[in-house]
Order: C-alpha cells, then sequence, then structure tokens
C-alpha cells in the first residue's frame, strides 16, 4: 500500500461538514472518563478535526492511501512546535484525539508503528479512516472539493544538505515572499483543476504509478492539494525555492494535456532549455533555438535529446563534474561514447558553461527559475485567471496562450536583458467519440454529475453565495 506522512493543516468552509465535525467533537468528549481542563478542550477539538479531514483527503484520493501519524511524545511536540507544523495542537490531546477516534471505531490501525533496532528504518502507526466516518461526511454531503489547506500554514520552507526542514526566525525575505504566495495561492483555490478522465482510468492510473515516486502527490490523485509552496534548499535563500504542493505538479507528465480548469481546454507553455538559456544570458551571448541541440548527433531525435539535457543538468547540479554517476537509462547506443566520454564531451561542447559545471549551480539557477515562475503567476493573478505553476512551464486556459508565451518572454527578459523560445503542448480535453444516433439529454446526469464533472458542479456550488 503506498502511504504519506500526516498533514494537520486541512480546513473546511462547508457549513454542513462543519456541523458534522462540532457534533463528532461533542460526542467524544461526552464519552471521556475525565474531561478536559477548559483550555484543553478546544485543542482536543482542533485535534480531532485536524485528523478527520487529512484522513478523509487520503480516502478521496486512494481509498487504499495510509496516513503515518506519530503519537509518541518527540513527534507529537515536533508536530505541535515546529513552524511547519500545527501550532493549534498540542502533545497530550492530540494522542487523546487519536486514542479517542479509534476507540470510537471511526480511525483504525492499517499497519503497526515498529522500531528498529538498528534506529534506520522505524516507522510510525500508519491509519486510514473506517466506513464509518466516511459514511458520516457522506450524509454531511462533503466532497474533495469542500477541503482547503489552512491559510496559516507554513508555506516558505528551508530546507538543509540533507533536506530536513529547517527552523528560522522571522525574516524579510520569508516574510515578503509569503505574502506574495498567499496572492498565488488565492488566484489557484479560486479555478477548479481536474483531469478530463473517468474514475475507472484514474484507478488505473493509480495501479501505473503505485510506488514508482517519492513524492507524495505522485502516490495518488488529490485534488485538494491545488496550492502550492516554495522550498528553498542548503539552508540558504539564493538556492531552490521552486513551487511544491499541487497535485498537478507532481502526476506522470503524459497527464498533463487531460487538465481542464475550470472545465476548459488547456495548453502548457515551458521555457525552452532554460538553465542553459539563463546561463548564455548571463554570460552576454545569445541563446540558441535549442541550447541542447549542438550535442545531438541524430538530429530530431528526442530520446537523444533527453539524455543531453539530463546529462547537462546533472553536471550543473553537481558539486564535481568527475564524481557524477551515469544517469538513469544512459544509452551508448544513442550518443556513440560511453558515460565517462559523454560527460567530458558535454562539458567541452559549453565553454560557456564550463565554469558552473560541478559546481552546484543548479540550485542557484533554479532560485532564479522559481523568480520568473512566481513573477508570471503574479501577472496572471492581477488579471484574475488562473496559471498552474510546473516549475519551469505553466498550464492555462487554451484561449490564453498567447498572453502566456508574451508574459514568460517579458519577465525573461525584465531579469536577463534578453527575450527566450518558449514551447507549448495543446491539451486534449474532454475526449468526445463521434456518434450518428440523435443526442438524448441525460437530465438525470446532469443532476447527479459523477467523476471530474461532479466536482467541478461541487466547486462551483460551494463558490455560490448563500
Amino acid at each position: 500500500m503506498s502511504d504519506r506522512p500526516f498533514d494537520p493543516q486541512w480546513t473546511t468552509d462547508n457549513s454542513a461538514l462543519m456541523e458534522y465535525l462540532d457534533g463528532l467533537c461533542a460526542d467524544l468528549t461526552a464519552a471521556r472518563a475525565k474531561p478536559h481542563k477548559a483550555d484543553a478542550k478546544p485543542r482536543f477539538e482542533a485535534a480531532i478535526k485536524a485528523i478527520v479531514l487529512d484522513l478523509f483527503r487520503a480516502h478521496e484520493s486512494d481509498p487504499a492511501l495510509e496516513v503515518g501519524i506519530g503519537t509518541g511524545r518527540t513527534a507529537v511536540q515536533g508536530l505541535c512546535k515546529s513552524r511547519y507544523g500545527a501550532s493549534f495542537l498540542s502533545a497530550r490531546t492530540f494522542v487523546d484525539a487519536v486514542k479517542a477516534l479509534e476507540a470510537a471505531g471511526l480511525i483504525v490501525i492499517s499497519t503497526p508503528h515498529w522500531d528498529d533496532p538498528a534506529k534506520k528504518n522505524s516507522r510510525v502507526a500508519r491509519y486510514m479512516a473506517t466506513p464509518s466516518l466516511m459514511a458520516g461526511i457522506d450524509r454531511a454531503g462533503a466532497s474533495v472539493v469542500d477541503l482547503r489547506r489552512h491559510p496559516n500554514a507554513e508555506g516558505i520552507r528551508l530546507r538543509d544538505s540533507k533536506k530536513r526542514l529547517v527552523e528560522y526566525g522571522d525574516d524579510a525575505f520569508a516574510n515578503a515572499a509569503r505574502d506574495r504566495l498567499r496572492i498565488i495561492n488565492d488566484m489557484l483555490e479560486s479555478h477548479w483543476a481536474d483531469l478530463a478522465l473517468t474514475d475507472e482510468q484514474l484507478a488505473q492510473e493509480l495501479k501505473r504509478i503505485d510506488g514508482t515516486r517519492d513524492d507524495e502527490a505522485a502516490q495518488s490523485f488529490d485534488f485538494s492539494a491545488r496550492t502550492v509552496y516554495r522550498v528553498f534548499n542548503n539552508d540558504d535563500w539564493e538556492q531552490g525555492g521552486r513551487f511544491y504542493g499541487a497535485w498537478w505538479i507532481s502526476i506522470p507528465s503524459h497527464l498533463r494535456r487531460h487538465i481542464l480548469i475550470d472545465g476548459k481546454k488547456t495548453v502548457e507553455v515551458d521555457y525552452s532549455g532554460i538553465h542553459p538559456a539563463m546561463l548564455f544570458a548571463l554570460a552576454g551571448k545569445d541563446i540558441p533555438t535549442d541550447p541542447y541541440e549542438r550535442c545531438v548527433r541524430n538530429r530530431g531525435n528526442e530520446d537523444e535529446r533527453k539524455l543531453v539535457k539530463k546529462t547537462f543538468n546533472a553536471l550543473l547540479n553537481a558539486d564535481s563534474v568527475k564524481g557524477i554517476k551515469k544517469i538513469k537509462k544512459y544509452d551508448e547506443t544513442l550518443t556513440g561514447r560511453n558515460w565517462e566520454d559523454f560527460k567530458r564531451f558535454i562539458v567541452d561542447s559549453y565553454p560557456e558553461c564550463a565554469d558552473h559545471f560541478g559546481t552546484g549551480a543548479g540550485l542557484r539557477l533554479q532560485r532564479m527559475d522559481s523568480d520568473l515562475a512566481e513573477a508570471v503567476m503574479l501577472r496572471f493573478a492581477r488579471m484574475g485567471y488562473a496559471c498552474l505553476p510546473v516549475h519551469d512551464s505553466f498550464i492555462v486556459h487554451h484561449d490564453m496562450r498567447d498572453v502566456l508565451e508574451d508574459s514568460m518572454k517579458a519577465v525573461f527578459k525584465d531579469m536577463f536583458g534578453v527575450e527566450n523560445k518558449v514551447d507549448f503542448d495543446m491539451g486534449d480535453g474532454e475526449q468526445v467519440k463521434p456518434s450518428e444516433d440523435p443526442i438524448e439529454p441525460d437530465i438525470a446526469r446532469v443532476l447527479e454529475a459523477e467523476g471530474y464533472e461532479g466536482r467541478l458542479q461541487a466547486f462551483r456550488a460551494s463558490r455560490e453565495p448563500l
């Protein structure tokens, strides 16, 4: 089974769901043999709601998805005190909440915790929502569209060299970046992005990607995850900064052509060879139409071009040229060279970039491309249109292609003084099979839409004034 860590940062504006959660809290509070003190009761209820909403979220994305919830003192205190955790929780009441939900038959341990004697592969217990809990939420009429990221969840994340989250104090850069991120997330939350695939097709795709990747969103189609956060690396605000967290960022690339925004077909536009283009611009050189083409023996061979691109970026990300391991799926028959010779061939072919290979420059370039992405999305937010980021590419309504291309070129020129080429892929939208038979209106289908159509209807209904 797939699993992911517990995430307490979810809330809802759905009045019926809030009423159900309030009633659940009241029932579990009344069932306690010893009442909580007055100051502990709100935290107990907050923990109940956080656990229920996250397990509901997991079930909606994949009914087989487990959620790892640590109840040890150290784990819970870290959850409560970290800027990346939830300050509205407390260690004692959180453990009480887990036990109360379990005793009431609303959550269940699907995989027990395990303490590794070597202290290398220990795991926390994994939980799932029970049919009883899901039935209660279903009676409240709630769906995945009713979940939203808590507005106070930390969106500016700093990691160390081992990818561990780093606590930091008040910081002017982080504060300004957080303010801009709120504008971007407000834009993303005001639109509904989905996949024009049936539930059966989604289930097939889940089986295909199960366990193949480590990132959380890649393990399920979590349509509630429609906002982003930024991740900076190596304890340095000048490294990284890319946007993560939204479901469309981590799905397999071949599925992005099926993305709809507010039920409409989309187009994806990306910067051509973004990192080499940046390095050419910084060196005062003209940017080639395709920066990778000079190392492709067989012009038009996309597989060979991918190897050039992967190797080029691996050289930028590595701390030394000599120590770079062979990239995955490297094929000598495509390049005509063994790995060591090909690596040296790439270095020699780009004298404009030679000073950057083997220096870890990739993360510094990511900081630049993430700033480009931020600027593009802020432009769309000001216009009131949706713009979904995928690192150095963006997905918008298909009629907004020209606006997106102009915006991408403009922000690149603002930063580097020259324009860069952009490429686009038009999405498929909904696939409608032709028929010679007359089409009869299906009123029941319209009123009781399912799948992506049902989610879009529910989203629109949730935004209607009461």
